[in-house]
């Protein structure tokens, strides 16, 4: 009996060693690895190997976990340390450190392992220690893995298989990364592009095996609720965007003395078949969602005592609201603060949870009716563990004559809007376009993106004595495109526009949002049929919503 029990105390102390995380440090470079997943990094914290139950998924001869930057010219994270804060059997969580280089933030690049999980999570702090701002157009982390056994990729929104470097070289380039295949098609990384904030997955998987970022909060990433950015893409690659200048973002302008955590995300590591792997994926996203804010994050600039922000949108009921705390800059627009958001119900209820303490700004914007220039704006102060209630009004125009789509800021009611994201759809545009009230149909015969041409909308009227508004609110606009509007050859609007970069890079919905209100006067106002002419020359553009009032 005696011989038993040492036996079994033997085999229960081999089974909790095999189980644990383990950390080896040595100068730089570092090894972490638990019962599942090993990985090997260099002196720049990039990967040399990455194994998963004993299987190499690290793609060769090319560079991966690594945490990089642009700022007219790619930089690349490099640490002068690393510095410990937990080391024990169930849980290791070490950091690169890096500081003391020039006109570059002070980085803290972490790392986190649980005994027993496949995978590790990650988080950056980034710091300006500087005494003059400093400015980022992009910054990130990226995954690559071997693409012979991970040629699948999803981003929640889409899935498929991605093309390998040597698939591309056969095809013609288009742009900068688009290429047409040999038989007519086309594809793009901008392809598995994702609203990020309706994100919580993106990955690569296939043959047994999956790599995935799960983010269990997007409160950390700059732009607004509809900031969209690259997930996955071709050679098996996964991309991690903390900020970006992507679909009209601006770049971030840090203070001396600005700091912000990126994170944590988790890199899942789930083994079996596709829907096992899958299943296994939106299992564990729940999980992390329930562990948020993560308790192994000893940081006092990552609280872990949250408030709740709840209320109401009044006239207008069907709202999306945003909440965020960086009070100087617009939400769509943000980069150095923390951002939240949330859809109303059909009561026009909300409820916003697990928000930093803190002062924001709390806005709202219709995502129905016609009011595309209605915008209600509010601010809060929330203390650690409180809820508080902010009531907000819309107020959605009267007298509406005709709309042409709903306003929500996306372009989604009309032609093609609902197809996957791809180059072609930008090919089929009509140059011209003739569109009835009343008997033309919005999702047939007005399409999600304008090219340079003439689009006129025709509608009965009655010369009553007053004016009219015509708003006409733009959900993206690409390549500097110059809009005129006329009414009955009425010239109401001459507007020039920016570049956000997204309907050529394969948006469907939205880039950078534009709300226009024209007045039209009671003269240029005809009993009979009337016309809206919008002429465009250079660029492009998508419609939110298109409507006219009765002044």
């Amino acid at each position: 009996m005696k011989s038993i029990t040492v036996l079994l105390l033997i085999f229960g102390y081999i089974s909790a060693s095999q189980a644990a995380v383990s950390l080896t440090v040595d100068g730089l470079k570092a090894t972490l690895k638990n019962k599942h997943v090993e990985l090997n990094f260099n002196a720049n914290a990039q990967i040399i190997t990455a194994k998963v139950d004993g299987t190499s998924l690290q793609a060769r001869g090319a560079s991966s976990f690594y945490l990089d930057w642009n700022n007219n010219g790619q930089g690349y994270f490099h640490p002068s340390s690393i510095h410990i804060v937990e080391q024990t059997a169930d849980r290791v969580h070490f950091y690169w450190l890096q500081k003391n280089i020039q006109k570059v933030f002070r980085i803290e690049l972490h790392y986190i392992m649980e005994a027993g999980l496949n995978g590790v999570y990650s988080y950056a702090k980034y710091t300006n220690d500087k005494t003059y701002n400093l400015t980022l157009a992009e910054t990130r982390t990226v995954y690559r893995f071997d693409a012979s056994i991970m040629s699948q990729g999803t981003n929640q929104q889409r899935s498929g298989i991605l093309p390998t470097t040597k698939e591309l070289n056969q095809c013609t380039t288009i742009q900068d990364n688009t290429w047409k295949f040999p038989n007519g098609t086309y594809y793009t990384k901008y392809d598995y592009v994702a609203y990020l904030r309706q994100t919580n997955y993106q990955g690569v998987y296939g043959n047994g095996f999956g790599a995935f970022i799960i983010s269990p909060s997007r409160e950390y990433h700059g732009g607004g609720p509809l900031k969209q950015d690259l997930t996955v893409h071709q050679e098996c690659l996964i991309t991690n965007y903390f900020v970006s200048s992507h679909f009209g973002t601006p770049p971030t302008v840090a203070a001396p003395g600005w700091n912000h955590i990126y994170g944590p995300w988790l890199i899942y590591f789930p083994t079996g078949n596709n829907n096992a792997i899958m299943s296994s994926v939106v299992k564990q996203v729940t999980t992390e969602q329930s562990r948020w804010p993560y308790a192994f994050v000893k940081d006092d600039e990552y609280p872990r005592t949250r408030g709740q922000v709840s209320g109401k949108v009044h006239g207008q009921k069907s709202a999306t609201v945003v909440l965020w705390s960086s009070l100087d800059e617009d939400f769509d627009k943000q980069q150095l603060g923390y951002l939240y958001s949330a859809e109303t119900d059909s009561t026009g209820y909300y409820i916003i949870t697990n928000v930093r303490p803190g002062t924001y700004r709390i806005a709202a914007y219709p995502t129905a009716g016609s009011g595309s220039d209605s915008l209600a704006e509010s601010r809060v102060t929330l203390a650690a563990g409180a809820r508080e209630h902010v009531a907000l009004t819309l107020n959605e125009p009267k007298n509406i004559i005709w709309s042409l789509g709903q306003a929500n800021r996306l372009s989604n009611e009309f032609k093609y809007s609902d197809q996957p994201r791809n180059y072609k759809w930008a090919t089929l545009l009509p140059v011209n376009l003739n569109f009835t009230i009343g008997s033309s149909d919005p999702k047939q015969d007005w399409y999600y993106a304008q090219p340079p041409g003439h689009w006129s909308i025709k509608y009965q009227d009655t010369a009553d004595g007053k004016g009219r508004i015509l708003r006409v609110a733009l959900a993206a606009v690409s390549r500097k495109p110059h809009l005129q509007v006329f009414v009955n050859g009425h010239r109401v609007g001459n507007i020039y526009y920016g570049n956000d970069q997204s309907v050529y890079r394969s948006a469907m919905n939205s880039g950078t949002y534009y709300s226009n209100v024209f007045n039209v006067s009671a003269a240029q106002v005809v009993s009979g049929e009337n016309s809206v002419s919008i002429y465009m020359t250079l660029g492009q553009i998508m419609y939110d919503v298109i409507s006219l009032q009765r002044g």
